[in-house]
């Protein structure tokens, strides 16, 4: 089908719902997050018929695909959990609305459980040090207070079919963050990762006006230069998080992963609370983390999907008409956590617009009693997840399972 702007709202959505590719718990949050892809993939694929590319930026939800919490982002028309691609990997390309930020989770040794009642002056003492402390010129505002930025010590029990689990340590600690210095241009790069913080990155995107908002791209050269930035921002991530857990737990620990669940891999993309990996990295481990009072499960990956997960999970028809076949059985995904769930909320049946392109969601509660409408979930009530996420990774031969970390105690500064 030939798309264009002038194409009828509808036609566009209902094309984008084809790039779709699910393999999320069901339940209200997934489907919130789907729908909401419906608008941004839409928006993907005009820009790329407006510069002569097959328009075929897909979705592939991860088990714990769920909302963002970031009203930007929800209103560009993303959600979360699961990886959006739209090309090859080489093509000049980019799609910053994504808002990539390079946010991950460190898991490292322990040989004892610490004090907690020490951890915590450690880490206050750490966030009070904001500003002091550079890595590569740039001061370091701690985050550990914000957000569902976290520190939490684990107890492992390997698991004993995998032999790999072996040489894993008796106890382990996991630091989650992101390097949020980087959003705007105050860094010696003099570019941001995120649209409305930089105005360099503003200066070099494209706009584009669809009948679903506008969105902000980058093409040519400049591309590479905003890959080269995110991988950059990348490592001061992962050195970020290994300087806090020195700080906080000393310099004798072995790192068993530290990893981005939030940024690019490629030119062309981009994983949001999601882990990808390749099939020469089967041995790296990735932590799953669900609840405070649940275990965290550390996993790897097993390459997917394979041709049975292909025909269950009905990808196969759309994977063939739109010549997807290298995309969609080498997405090789993890989720990286429970996700958010909104069990209050039992059926979304309809969605209004503005005038000025905004989408409110009409959702019906479990009560029974009225509905509930709104733009963005942010303040909506929520839980998270738990151990059904994992048990569906596994069920569908997405990963297997390594250790169980059982939780000692979680800090939230």
């Amino acid at each position: 089908m030939e798309i264009h702007r002038n194409m009828s709202r509808g036609k566009l959505l209902s094309r984008s719902k084809q790039f779709i590719f699910s393999t999320a718990i069901e339940d209200s949050a997934s489907k919130l997050s789907r729908i909401n892809f419906r608008y941004g993939l839409a928006k993907m694929h005009l820009v790329q018929a407006h510069l002569g590319l097959d328009p075929t930026a897909t979705f592939i939800a991860a088990p714990d695909c769920t909302i963002t919490r970031n009203i930007e982002r929800w209103r560009n028309g993303i959600g979360y959990g699961g990886k959006i691609t739209w090309g090859d990997g080489t093509e000049p390309l980019i799609f910053v609305d994504t808002m990539p930020n390079a946010c991950g989770m460190l898991v490292g040794s322990l040989d004892e459980i610490p004090d907690p009642i020490e951890l915590i002056q450690k880490v206050h003492e750490l966030n009070d040090s904001s500003g002091e402390i550079k890595i590569e010129g740039i001061p370091i505002h701690w985050n550990f207070g914000s957000g569902n930025h976290f520190i939490n010590v684990f107890e492992v029990l390997p698991n004993p079919a995998v032999s790999e689990s072996s040489d894993l340590p008796e106890y382990t600690f996991i630091t989650h963050s992101s390097p949020s210095e980087l959003r705007s241009d105050d860094n010696p790069k003099n570019i941001g990762l995120y649209y409305r913080e930089s105005e360099a990155l503003q200066y070099f995107s494209e706009t584009m006006e669809t009948p679903f908002g506008d969105i902000h791209y980058l093409v040519g050269n400049n591309t590479q230069r905003y890959y080269d930035f995110f991988n950059w921002a990348d490592t001061i991530g992962a050195k970020r998080r290994i300087l806090a857990a020195e700080m906080i737990f000393g310099k004798g620990f072995d790192v068993i992963s530290n990893t981005c669940h939030q940024g690019m891999k490629t030119l062309n993309e981009v994983v949001l609370g999601a882990y990808t990996f390749t099939n020469s990295s089967q041995e790296q481990f990735f932590p799953v983390t669900l609840r405070a009072d649940l275990p965290c499960y550390l996993m790897k990956g097993i390459p997917n999907f394979s041709d049975e997960a292909v025909e269950g999970l009905n990808f196969k028809e759309r994977m063939e008409k739109f010549n997807l076949e290298e995309r969609i059985k080498n997405a090789n995904i993890l989720p990286h956590g429970g996700g958010y769930a909104f069990p209050h909320i039992v059926a979304i049946p309809e969605i209004f617009e503005t005038v000025e392109k905004r989408r409110y969601f009409s959702v019906d509660l479990g009560t029974g009693i009225g509905s509930m409408m709104f733009e963005s979930p942010r303040d909506l009530q929520f839980t998270y997840r738990g151990r059904s996420v994992v048990i569906h990774t596994v069920e569908l031969g997405l990963g297997e399972i390594v250790a169980r970390m059982v939780p000692r105690f979680a800090l939230k500064i």
